[in-house]
């Protein structure tokens, strides 16, 4: 039958009271049955040849075969029922195409089986082998053992102040399942340094390293996916191999593989983002300090149903099963090939950014080996430079010691001004200075004086910085100063003679004595008789 199972006692104490006189509506009522059922029990009963008091004396599997036997094999409802077993694997594949519902597939039911089942029936069996074959088991996790991650489906944000451009970032979300501590760290994305960098920080967090980890199939983790034998990229089975930790994918399309993981995505969604749905952040450091603060709330916070934390149940019962993280976190070498431009740089195409060498290796074949903290460049076997990492797209990182001369120079002249020119002649002398502030002051535009002021600083590199002051003060002695005439003194040795007499009184002249010159003595006197 096609109503709801009752207790073989209860359906025994039904019938004994409708066959004695009591009414269909108040039997109901006092069993918590339909009236419907009351009188389906009812018929049933009346139909076979059992009398009322036989009831007592039958056995409950008699008695169950009585209401609940099964259609023979010739019956229509056998026929609906074995159909519908057959056609259930392609329902239940249809049911997973997007935008297909039960409703349509019954219409295709029911047009090719006319006689079938109604369309609440369709949905009541579809549920009842629903329920059976979804069957959910719990699993015992032992401590410290695995460690579930999982990228959030929403993203997060932050605001460039400076432009005010939108970036997106993901959102690794970490957990180990047998006390459900978590760890959540936003990176710009899912590439393979980027999920390093997550994994980097949760172990930091953790404060060791579980004996498995376990992810689904991305990626930057997963380089063939397998039921049985997944294939990891090299990225990530290096990082294993450096903690010692086993790698493991769950089934593609079994998010249940990593259950626990799934569940602490919603919690986050709940815990941590909503509370900073309207703050604008301004750098992703700033993003991960906001969530770090929720985190430790989170962690913090008596598990619902549960007398603990997440924390205090990691902290008594799986802190001291993790294995001690090594002395420094992992950092893969990647490494590429590339050859020196004509401008002596080399280009990691990976962020798309530059790093020079030494101009000697242009256009020969160089190999890089970089991290995300430096990056070595090599030319067979002979390491030729190593930068800082530098995540800047189309920039460039130039050390001045892989320049040529006359680049270094121009590098230089960018940044001249007439401060600059001043200080290096101060540090000669105050000859020197007055000859380069002569010089500066000679143009309208000051620019066009820079070049004679590096040649008078040059002409201290070529003779010497005591000669070029004693050719500034000779050239002082004739009030004019050129890069021309401190080269011609200095070429003709001329600033090794001393300077005569005469020509030191043409330097600082003296007035000759005559009746006008009226002195102190005058106008002291003049002083004291305006007083007086």
């Amino acid at each position: 039958m096609a109503f709801k199972p009752t207790r073989m006692n209860q359906v025994k104490s039904i019938l004994k009271d409708v066959l004695t006189g009591e009414s269909i509506k108040k039997t109901s009522r006092i069993y918590g049955v339909s009236k419907n059922t009351v009188k389906k029990y009812l018929v049933i009963f009346k139909s076979s040849d059992v009398d009322i008091s036989q009831l007592d004396q039958m056995s409950d599997e008699a008695f169950h075969r009585l209401f609940y036997e099964q259609p023979s094999s010739d019956s229509p409802e056998y026929f609906r029922n074995e159909k519908f077993k057959e056609l259930l694997p392609w329902i239940i594949n249809e049911l997973g195409r997007h935008g297909v519902t039960r409703e349509t597939i019954y219409k295709q039911y029911i047009l090719d089986y006319p006689t079938g089942y109604s369309y609440s029936r369709f949905c009541r069996k579809l549920k009842e082998y629903r329920t059976i074959n979804e069957a959910t088991i719990r699993i015992e996790h032992k401590a410290g053992y695995r460690m579930m991650v999982d990228f959030a489906g929403s993203k997060a944000q932050w605001v460039d102040v400076r432009t005010g451009e939108v970036h997106l970032c993901e959102v690794l979300v970490t957990t180990l399942p047998f006390s459900s501590f978590t760890h959540v760290y936003a990176v710009p994305s899912q590439k393979q340094s980027d999920f390093v960098i997550a994994i980097n920080e949760a172990l930091k967090y953790i404060g060791g390293t579980p004996s498995v980890l376990t992810s689904d199939n991305l990626k930057s983790y997963v380089a063939k996916a397998d039921r049985y034998e997944p294939k990891f990229t090299e990225f990530c089975n290096q990082m294993g191999a450096y903690y010692t930790m086993e790698l493991d994918a769950t089934r593609v399309g079994k998010p249940k593989d990593k259950a626990n993981v799934e569940r602490h995505v919603t919690i986050v969604y709940n815990h941590i983002y909503a509370p900073f749905r309207d703050q604008v952040f301004h750098s992703l450091d700033e993003l991960n300090a906001a969530f770090r603060k929720q985190l430790d709330e989170l962690n913090n916070k008596k598990m619902q149903g549960k007398p603990y934390s997440r924390r205090e149940r990691f902290e008594q019962n799986e802190k001291e099963n993790l294995r001690p993280l090594p002395s420094s976190m992992f950092e893969v070498n990647k490494s590429t090939i590339a050859k020196v431009q004509r401008n002596y740089h080399v280009i990691v195409g990976e962020n798309n950014h530059y790093y020079s060498v030494p101009y000697q290796y242009i256009g020969k074949s160089t190999q890089i080996i970089y991290t995300s903290h430096s990056v070595e460049i090599y030319c067979g076997t002979e390491r030729i430079a190593i930068h800082k990492r530098d995540y800047r797209e189309y920039a460039y990182s130039t050390l001045a010691a892989h320049m040529p001369e006359k680049h270094i120079r121009y590098q230089e002249q960018k940044g001249w001004d007439a401060a600059y020119f001043k200080k290096k002649a101060s540090e000669i002398g105050p000859h020197t200075l007055w000859a380069v502030q002569t010089i500066l002051d000679s143009k309208h535009i000051v620019e066009q004086t820079y070049n004679a002021c590096l040649g008078i600083l040059r002409l201290g590199d070529k003779y010497g910085k005591e000669r070029l002051e004693n050719a500034s003060k000779r050239a002082a002695a004739g009030h004019r100063a050129t890069y021309g005439i401190l080269q011609n003194i200095l070429q003709n040795n001329m600033d090794k003679i001393e300077i005569p007499i005469d020509e030191q009184e043409k330097e600082n002249p003296k007035l000759p004595a005559h009746d006008n010159l009226r002195g102190p003595v005058y106008y002291s006197q003049t002083t004291l008789q305006f007083i007086n």
